[in-house]
């Protein structure tokens, strides 16, 4: 049973399943941008970018804007946005609280503050952003803040949850307020949780996202014509460092070469398909979601709250469309055993049934308001939709960016005028993630420095790569070593 898994998540990932579920969010048409490819691909390019996810498409925005001249050509081995960032759940949401408690013990108040506020930014950033684009990109997005309800189900989940808030107000006086603890009455009457024994309540926000990528990548490709290039269904199939001082990178696809300065690897559970070396280090991780219109019934709050449900092992988070009253729903990996079991799984060609399973039938346990109660027909309840996707799990749980060190590649690294760089690993959390280590990524490739805001921990170095070599070598011994994973 050890050797099966290790062997899985030793495995290459490849390139994304050719025929995936379908995902709700991507039923929206963006036909100018999901027609993009050219028809021959530019001989050279200064960047490379693989995937046109909210990683992918980061890059590119900030170094068209950072950069009049630069060339840059976005590769995906799918339809652009097609991958984690159009499967996820919508959420724009850091888990603040408990992330300065887990961080704080691992890497210090500074670092933990640091990047507890890295996280944070994301939503205005991207609000900002999509506001920049204009009004179509901004309202076709749906981006609004929201309340998060997190619900808290045991007294001693209640008495940590306390703790770590008094905790957390101390580190940041300026949030103090921003979250707060309800008690059981509050829970059940004014937000609908079923035997919960409070929740944490604070603020997130929420997002189409892509409809947010697609968006901002057709105003890039209307504004930059001639020096940016999108092109779908084009597979990385390889890549070669050549003897050239100009170009030195060969990007080899089914239709044929391209000779780059700079390549960015930006495809998060597929990462390890072209830098090996990173097996074992980052795990593609497979998530289960849900569109479900749940009846009359159940409370319309014009998509301005947001819920999360944490079990003993795993949890699930809930969040409502602001036009429609449809809930997305996700999670479902209850238990250990359920969560490693989607450790490893690069495909989004199927659903994880017993996850599905679990989602569908939830909600009359968790909201007193769902259109039926526990043990009736749920004749109010409608599956609109439901899939998979990938995420990307790192050994040590934070994103792995920057130029990639020479320990992480099977070719020759390059210098910083011309290498090989990431932006990946964001453990379920890309929302909160991506959108500025794609921006950190830019800047590093246009030699800035970003220290005074990006973690330094998030930095892929030599030093950090070995670390993570030593430890999976240590935990990959026996199945207690594994769970460590979780």
């Amino acid at each position: 049973m050890i050797g099966h898994k290790l062997q899985r998540l030793m495995a290459d990932p490849g390139l994304p399943a050719p025929n995936p579920t379908t995902s709700f969010w991507q039923s929206s048409s963006h036909p100018h941008v999901e027609a993009a490819q050219s028809e021959a691909l530019p001989e050279t390019r200064d960047v490379v970018i693989l995937g046109s996810g909210i990683t992918g498409c980061s890059v590119a925005q900030w170094l068209l804007k950072e950069d009049d001249e630069i060339l840059i050509t976005v590769l995906d081995a799918r339809g652009i946005c097609s991958g984690a960032t159009g499967r996820n759940g919508g959420h724009i949401r850091c888990v603040a609280v408990q992330d300065y408690d887990r961080l704080s013990r691992k890497y210090g108040h500074d670092a933990a503050v640091k990047m507890v506020r890295f996280s944070l930014s994301h939503f205005e950033s991207i609000a900002s952003t999509a506001r920049e684009f204009g009004n179509r990109v901004f309202e076709d997005s749906e981006i609004r803040e929201v309340q998060t309800v997190s619900a808290i189900l045991s007294q001693t989940k209640m008495n940590d949850m306390t703790a770590m808030l008094k905790q957390f107000e101390e580190a940041f006086p300026d949030l103090k307020g921003q979250w707060r603890i309800c008690g059981p009455e509050e829970a059940t009457k004014k937000y609908g949780l079923i035997d919960a024994a409070g929740a944490l309540i604070g603020r997130a926000g929420a997002a189409w996202p892509y409809r947010l990528i697609l968006g901002i990548f057709r105003s890039l490709l209307q504004k930059h014509h001639e020096r940016f290039s999108v092109e779908q269904h084009t597979p990385a199939i390889s890549i070669t460092r050549v003897q050239s001082n100009e170009y030195p990178y060969l990007i080899n696809t089914p239709r044929g070469c391209i000779k780059a300065k700079h390549v960015v690897h930006c495809t998060e559970g597929h990462v390890g398909h072209l830098l090996p070396r990173l097996r074992g280090l980052v795990f593609p991780r497979r998530g289960q979601m849900t569109v479900q219109a749940p009846g009359p019934e159940y409370p319309a709050l014009d998509g301005r709250r947001s819920w999360s449900f944490y079990f003993e092992n795993g949890f699930d988070y809930l969040s409502q469309n602001a036009r429609t009253g449809d809930v997305f729903l996700g999670g479902g990996d209850i238990g250990e055993d359920a969560y490693l079991s989607q450790l490893g799984e690069s495909s989004d060609e199927n659903e994880n049934v017993v996850a599905k399973a679990h989602l569908v039938g939830i909600l009359p346990s968790i909201l007193k308001k769902a259109p039926y109660s526990a043990g009736h027909n749920p004749r109010g309840l409608e599956v609109k939709s439901s899939w998979t996707g990938i995420m990307c799990t790192p050994l040590d749980g934070l994103p792995l960016v920057g130029k990639l060190p020479q320990v992480a590649l099977d070719r020759p690294s390059g210098s910083h005028s011309a290498s090989e760089w990431i932006s990946a690993g964001y453990n379920g959390y890309g929302m909160v993630n991506a959108w500025l280590c794609g921006r950190a990524t830019a800047e590093m490739i246009l030699k800035r420095d970003v220290s005074s805001w990006f973690p330094e921990q998030y930095l892929i170095t030599t030093e950090r790569v070995e670390d993570l070599n030593a430890r999976w070598a240590s935990i990959a011994q026996s199945s207690q070593g594994l769970r460590a994973l979780l």
